[in-house]
């Protein structure tokens, strides 16, 4: 039995409401050779029956609850093809997803990781807004070195939209079972050591944020969690002895937005004195910057009462996630997924 060329690995955990039509959306890609890995990571509830009714040509395995990242690792190594796929199963891909970015890897042997603009969706599956890297308004295939600059600043990539090469891993290692958030964010930047990144500009998925248990572990994730996870992945990239000097110009306005987004979450989560004190180390790290006069006026707003959390939440998504406004669309992903088109970018 041959290899798929793509493996699209999602892995899972209480997802049995919204894992069908993550299913669904890989059943309609326009290329053709690739399989479908679920690993579910102790669920309580009926996903081996929707992954069954839905993708019965999947391969579904249930194990034991060991978290992120290791589930990633497993569904890693469960995976046959020369090409792997992320899916978040609360997630969607875009009908053209594997094949285009399919197509930039087998067209650029040094791109290690291609990744692509995408949808943001709320839990009922309505689009609301556009996820982009901000600082280019084009596709591209450049180095590695180059992405992990950008990368430095903040989380660019949007896991659900990365395809990877199986050889990365083998060369790299897996996922980090250090981190408990940005765990991708680190195997991203590893591979770039070694690969160069490839980027395509038109949202090739669909991320999904909601609440619950099943929802994004970073709405629920303590400020100081998010500190923490932050300031390891920084100080992997810049103490590394083989790239670190590169982006040693960069430390201050690195760790300015490393203390910003630290001081939204907290503010976000009501927890006002530990998000002051990140504000004012932001403006301290880089005070002239953007980050940092940004920092210093969510603290200035901070000492008004009444607005501060509103001002907060808002800039939440136009500070670390890097959320572009997307302008008015009715679709929702149920619509596209049954022939309405995906809104270009």
């Amino acid at each position: 039995m041959s290899s798929p060329k793509v493996s699209i690995i999602i892995p899972t955990y209480n997802r049995a409401h919204l894992i069908g039509l993550t299913l669904e959306s890989a059943l309609r890609q326009t290329f053709s050779d690739y399989e479908i890995v679920v690993i579910d990571d102790g669920s309580k509830d009926n996903t081996a029956d929707v992954v069954r009714s839905i993708a019965p040509q999947a391969r579904y395995i249930w194990q034991e609850n060991v978290g992120i990242p290791e589930v990633l690792n497993v569904c890693v190594r469960e995976a046959r093809g020369e090409y792997i796929s992320f899916l978040g199963s609360d997630d969607a891909l875009a009908p053209t997803a594997l094949e285009k970015e399919a197509a930039i890897l087998d067209a650029n042997p040094a791109v290690g990781l291609v990744h692509s603009a995408a949808w943001l969706m709320d839990e009922a599956g309505r689009l609301t807004q556009l996820l982009k890297p901000p600082f280019t308004r084009a596709g591209y295939v450049r180095s590695g070195r180059e992405e992990i600059g950008d990368l430095l600043m903040s989380n660019h990539i949007v896991a659900t939209t990365v395809m990877v090469r199986r050889r990365c891993f083998d060369e790299c290692g897996f996922f980090d079972r250090r981190f408990g958030l940005y765990e991708d964010w680190n195997m991203w930047t590893r591979i770039f050591k070694r690969w160069d990144a490839g980027y395509v500009n038109e949202p090739l998925a669909f991320y999904r944020v909601h609440g619950g248990e099943a929802g994004s572990i970073f709405r629920k994730a303590a400020p100081r969690d998010l500190a923490r996870y932050r300031r390891l992945q920084l100080d992997e990239v810049l103490a590394d002895p083989e790239i670190g000097a590169s982006f040693r110009h960069l430390r201050r306005r690195a760790f300015a937005r490393h203390y910003y987004a630290v001081a939204l979450q907290a503010f976000d989560s009501g927890d006002r004195a530990y998000g002051r004190l990140n504000a004012l180390r932001s403006v301290a790290a880089n005070a002239f910057g953007t980050t940092g006069r940004a920092a210093a006026w969510l603290l200035a707003k901070n000492l008004a009462p009444g607005f501060a959390l509103n001002a907060a939440r808002r800039l939440m998504h136009a500070g670390d996630s890097n959320v572009s406004p997307a302008r008015a669309n009715s679709l929702t992903i149920d619509a596209i997924l049954h022939g309405a088109g995906v809104p270009e970018a």
